[in-house]
């Protein structure tokens, strides 16, 4: 058992997010408290008979009839998905009220639809939302969020705080939100937890490896439950626990925490050990009540979005290796039908942002839930004029990660490139040939591309400041713009022809 001690009697307070409590008796019993794990959802429906939320909700229920029990929600929910694609997250949102989640802090694709979608879906949550280190533009705790929280069970006082990712800022859209530092906020609302009488401190984080084991080893908070990487994890080193629930809900993470609070010498000590189980939701009976409000969003679903709009002649792959390591068939489809959209000499789209993650053989027929899967964040087509040297400088970026799989990867259009992979990043683009002539530096060139990308997304701050032909206020979805040009062709036949070349 791990512990520590703290003096009774005293009053305490972190401002408004915090009640002034007293310091209570002494538990005569060890008290064990279950904490239920979830993070990167997105999915509403099961796959393959695992994940989904009517799955995760029956874990859930079934700790909670056994006792004490805290669902922690860590970020990444209201998107990527089919149907978010549509309304923005509001069934997610919907179902997670119906759940009942204790804490969630916001994970980066809370803001995969801009501030204003972000400050909607978060304004329609019945359940407590903590983020420490997200701000508005002018300092202000974002509404209907807490900047910390404590809550009692059975004389056990726990302290909440929540992190999401600084990288936000480049992966998603969040605007002018601030994020401050992870670690900085970590290390001060741990402190200030403990001395307001937390007897156990807990960060609920959306945040990468790297950082989690920063906080583990700062002891910034005695359980840390993370999101972002999507691994399955557990950990102890003694003092403070780790642990991550995979995604989709496939896997699902306990923590019972057995808490021994006992008083001696005027003071109240506390020791407590974590025992953790991990739950395989093939295994669980789903939660009838949110199954069937999953099964009435899917019919809604079904209804809108199930049209055939055209037949592919070619094989089409959508897997995450292949959009984010090499030239795609449909990264060429998405990356021509841009172009042709709005008349760009070229075209530029990230790989990150083609989500589906399947293979379509040839003679498959294309519906528009197929588009809307593959294309789900309401990215839109706009029209820029760029430099030579910036879209070099960009297509640098784009082939800087390829190892870890990043989604800055470049799927293109109008363009060859070739790369070398062994030399180090930013030198790595050996040439470029737009529409058959070499890249030249000082020459402007139309770019098709993203609102997300043309606004600095995924890295490419290169378009940032670029002029705009066709701002996001007058653009069209792409995912709408690729449906619109597969209904009209009825038969298309994207192929790999070595837009990108290794060496």
């Amino acid at each position: 058992m791990i512990g520590r001690s703290h003096g009774l009697g005293r009053r305490f307070g972190l401002g408004l997010a915090l009640t002034a409590l007293l310091v209570g008796p002494a538990l005569a019993e060890p008290v064990t408290i279950s904490f239920v794990q979830t993070n990167d959802i997105d999915l509403m429906e099961e796959l393959d008979g695992r994940g989904g939320f009517a799955r995760l909700a029956a874990v859930v229920a079934a700790e909670r009839a056994k006792g004490p029990t805290v669902f922690v929600h860590s970020g990444d929910t209201i998107s990527p998905s089919l149907l978010s694609g549509i309304d923005k997250g509001v069934h997610v949102v919907d179902i997670l009220n119906r759940m009942k989640v204790d804490v969630m802090t916001p994970g980066n694709h809370e803001f995969d639809f801009g501030p204003e979608v972000f400050h909607a879906r978060i304004g329609e949550a019945t359940f407590p939302v903590v983020t420490s280190n997200i701000r508005e533009p002018d300092g202000s705790q974002p509404k209907n969020t807490a900047d910390d929280r404590i809550v009692e069970i059975d004389g056990v006082r726990i302290g909440f705080y929540g992190l999401t990712t600084e990288d936000t800022r480049v992966v998603a859209s969040p605007g002018d939100t601030l994020f401050r530092s992870s670690i900085e906020t970590a290390r001060a609302k741990g402190e200030a937890l403990r001395a307001a009488g937390a007897d156990l401190v807990v960060a609920v984080v959306h945040t990468p490896l790297a950082v989690d084991m920063m906080l583990v080893r700062d002891r910034a908070a005695d359980l840390v439950f993370s999101g972002h990487d999507e691994h399955l994890l557990t950990y102890f080193d003694g003092r403070t626990v780790l642990t991550e629930s995979g995604a989709q809900a496939e896997d699902i993470v306990v923590t019972r925490v057995t808490v021994d609070k006992q008083e001696k010498d005027g003071k109240t000590n506390v020791a407590w050990r974590p025992h953790f189980e991990i739950i395989d939701s093939a295994t669980v009976t789903p939660d009838p009540e949110i199954a069937g409000v999953v099964k009435s969003y899917q019919d809604k679903l079904d209804a809108e979005l199930k049209v055939e709009i055209g037949k592919t002649e070619t094989p089409l792959d959508s897997r995450r290796a292949t959009v984010r390591g090499e030239e795609a068939a449909i990264g060429n489809l998405i990356a021509d039908t841009m172009r042709a959209a709005v008349d760009a000499e070229v075209a530029l789209v990230n790989g990150g942002s083609i989500r589906a993650d399947r293979e379509y053989p040839a003679g498959t027929t294309l519906t528009r839930a197929d588009m809307f899967a593959e294309m789900p964040f309401g990215n839109k087509t706009v029209k820029l004029v760029v430099t030579g040297a910036a879209l070099r400088a960009a297509l640098e970026s784009g082939f800087s990660l390829v190892s870890a799989a990043a989604g800055r990867f470049p799927q293109v259009s109008g363009m060859v490139v070739e790369v070398d992979l062994a030399k180090l990043p930013g030198t790595r683009v050996r040439s470029v040939l737009v529409n058959g002539a070499p890249l030249d530096p000082e020459r402007k060139y139309t770019l098709a591309t993203t609102d997300y990308v043309a606004g600095g997304g995924d890295g490419y701050l290169a378009f940032k400041d670029a002029a705009r032909l066709i701002s996001p206020v007058d653009a069209r979805l792409v995912a709408s713009d690729v449906i619109d040009y597969v209904t009209s062709a009825k038969t298309i036949a994207p192929k790999v022809e070595g837009r990108i070349l290794f060496n």
